[in-house]
């Protein structure tokens, strides 16, 4: 083994893991305490020799910790993590670029099997990065932030952007549902009712992204048969309308990069976070949609796409009452 040896890192990362996979499990005291310990331990040695693992698990399970708002583990996590990035983030180094600088979503499920390799060094190592660049202070610190900004969308910067815990599984859910195949056990009233109460709450960063969504929804409930689903679109459009009452551009017009609901929908989803926002230039940047996101989101615009939307729905309301 590696500096670690006294630790038992091949179990940890396997319970790491495991809560990491089942995020899902709210309120669970087992979980609450592994990583509360881990906190615990990074807490009290920010910039110690073992600060990449215990950095690592709480990446590992800090989707968990995200899931539920109020989950009790979550000041704690974030204290730790915000002190490792306070020690670690301006150490010199020599490396030219640091593994956290490529870490997107997708590279969460080989974390655990990194870390083993980390630890022990009699293990195959095949990554694109040394592991000194891995164990390298301003790599853990950079691992630090991603793991806050999953507790906490936003919380840090001068990371790969990715999208809030959950986001993904609601840009499957609205896709399934506007295909017109639900997912076993969505309750499709329930989501849709959920998305609109969402645009009525909607802080405004989040707005323009959640008004897209109901857009998108509205090409669905439009041929609906339950007036009071149609009608909580039409309120939750109306109270959003005031919002861009003064609105005003200089730009020829407007269009959405977009033209099918679960597309829309997608769109929208991930335009309700900075980290969703980033993504989105990042995309445009690689070749995706060629709408600026200050045309995309622009005030007129969101208006004209909730009017339309909303004629839309008043007349199905008429049909239906």
């Amino acid at each position: 083994m590696h500096m670690d040896d006294h630790l038992p890192v091949d179990e940890l990362s396997l319970t790491w893991d495991a809560i990491r996979e089942d995020y899902h499990n709210i309120l669970n005291d087992e979980y609450d305490q592994a990583a509360l310990d881990c906190a615990a331990r990074l807490a009290a040695e920010p910039d110690g020799e073992s600060a990449y693992v215990w950095t690592i698990g709480l990446l590992l399970m800090a989707p968990y910790v995200a899931w539920d708002e109020g989950d009790a583990a979550a000041p704690g996590v974030m204290a730790a993590l915000k002190a490792a990035d306070d020690a670690l983030r301006d150490h010199a180094c020599e490396h030219e670029a640091h593994p956290y600088q490529e870490h997107e979503e997708g590279y969460d499920e080989y974390l655990a099997e990194q870390l083993r390799g980390l630890a022990d060094e009699s293990l195959d190592w095949e990554e694109n990065f040394p592991r000194e660049a891995w164990r390298c202070p301003r790599n853990v610190a950079g691992l630090a932030r991603i793991a806050m900004d999953l507790v906490e969308p936003g919380s840090a910067t001068d990371i790969p952007p990715r999208l809030p815990v959950g986001a993904q599984e609601t840009i499957g859910t609205l896709a399934a549902l506007l295909h017109g195949y639900p997912e076993a056990g969505t309750d499709v009233y329930e989501e849709i009712s959920y998305q609109a109460m969402q645009l009525r709450h909607a802080d405004e960063g989040a707005r323009p992204g959640q008004l897209l969504v109901v857009v998108a929804l509205s090409w669905y409930v439009a041929f609906e048969e339950n007036v009071e689903l149609v009608e909580d679109l039409v309120t939750a459009l109306e109270k959003t309308l005031p919002h861009y009452a003064e609105a005003s551009c200089a730009h020829d017009g407007h269009a959405l990069p977009y033209s099918t609901g679960p597309d829309v929908a997608d769109l929208g989803i991930t335009l309700t976070t900075p980290g969703g926002r980033a993504l989105y230039e990042q995309r445009r940047e690689l070749g995706g949609p060629d709408i600026p996101l200050d045309v995309l989101l622009c005030p007129v615009a969101l208006t004209e796409y909730a009017e339309d939307s909303l004629t839309r729905l008043r007349a199905r309301c008429e049909e239906l009452r």
